[in-house]
Protein backbone atom coordinates (compact mmCIF):
# COMPACT_ATOMS: atom_id res chain seq x y z
CA UNK A 1 0.00 0.00 0.00
CA UNK A 2 1.66 3.48 -0.97
CA UNK A 3 2.56 5.61 2.11
CA UNK A 4 0.04 8.61 2.60
CA UNK A 5 2.83 11.17 2.47
CA UNK A 6 4.06 10.21 -1.31
CA UNK A 7 0.38 10.24 -1.82
CA UNK A 8 -0.16 13.60 -0.40
CA UNK A 9 3.34 14.89 -1.82
CA UNK A 10 1.92 13.91 -5.50
CA UNK A 11 -1.02 15.79 -5.36
CA UNK A 12 0.88 18.72 -3.80
CA UNK A 13 3.07 18.04 -7.21
CA UNK A 14 -0.54 17.79 -9.19
CA UNK A 15 -1.51 20.94 -8.11
CA UNK A 16 1.62 22.81 -7.94
CA UNK A 17 1.00 22.12 -11.82
CA UNK A 18 -2.58 22.73 -12.61
CA UNK A 19 -2.15 26.24 -10.93
CA UNK A 20 0.70 26.74 -13.34
CA UNK A 21 -1.09 25.64 -16.57
CA UNK A 22 -3.94 27.75 -14.99
CA UNK A 23 -1.44 30.88 -14.93
CA UNK A 24 0.18 29.80 -18.56
CA UNK A 25 -3.21 29.32 -20.31
CA UNK A 26 -4.90 33.16 -18.99
CA UNK A 27 -1.27 34.70 -20.30
CA UNK A 28 -1.35 33.05 -23.76
CA UNK A 29 -5.27 34.12 -23.89
CA UNK A 30 -4.52 37.26 -23.18
CA UNK A 31 -1.98 37.42 -26.21
CA UNK A 32 -4.08 36.07 -28.53
CA UNK A 33 -6.46 38.75 -27.99
CA UNK A 34 -3.65 40.68 -27.81
CA UNK A 35 -2.54 39.51 -31.03
CA UNK A 36 -6.05 39.26 -32.96
CA UNK A 37 -6.75 43.19 -32.03
CA UNK A 38 -3.39 43.98 -33.92
CA UNK A 39 -4.17 41.94 -36.89
CA UNK A 40 -7.26 43.83 -36.80
CA UNK A 41 -5.77 47.31 -37.03
CA UNK A 42 -3.34 45.86 -39.60
CA UNK A 43 -5.98 45.12 -41.74
CA UNK A 44 -7.16 48.02 -41.81
CA UNK A 45 -4.63 50.12 -42.39
CA UNK A 46 -3.93 47.44 -45.37
CA UNK A 47 -7.29 48.33 -46.71
CA UNK A 48 -6.85 51.97 -46.10
CA UNK A 49 -3.41 51.96 -48.55
CA UNK A 50 -5.04 49.50 -50.78
CA UNK A 51 -7.21 52.59 -51.49
CA UNK A 52 -5.03 55.10 -52.01
CA UNK A 53 -2.99 53.46 -53.62
CA UNK A 54 -5.81 52.60 -56.34
CA UNK A 55 -7.05 55.69 -56.46
CA UNK A 56 -3.07 56.85 -57.29
CA UNK A 57 -3.20 54.62 -59.57
CA UNK A 58 -6.31 55.17 -61.34
CA UNK A 59 -5.25 58.77 -61.48
CA UNK A 60 -1.52 57.79 -63.17
CA UNK A 61 -3.76 56.74 -65.62
CA UNK A 62 -6.15 59.45 -66.53
CA UNK A 63 -3.40 61.79 -66.44
CA UNK A 64 -0.91 61.55 -69.62
CA UNK A 65 2.53 60.94 -69.24
CA UNK A 66 4.48 63.64 -69.97
CA UNK A 67 7.42 61.82 -70.22
CA UNK A 68 6.61 59.82 -73.07
CA UNK A 69 6.25 62.99 -75.12
CA UNK A 70 9.00 64.70 -77.05
CA UNK A 71 9.98 68.23 -75.65
CA UNK A 72 9.05 70.64 -78.19
CA UNK A 73 12.58 71.57 -79.68
CA UNK A 74 12.50 68.49 -81.46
Amino acid sequence: MPNPDDRDARITELESRVTQQDHSLLELSDEVYRQQRQIAALEEQLKLLRTRFESSTARDEAEPDSGDELPPHY
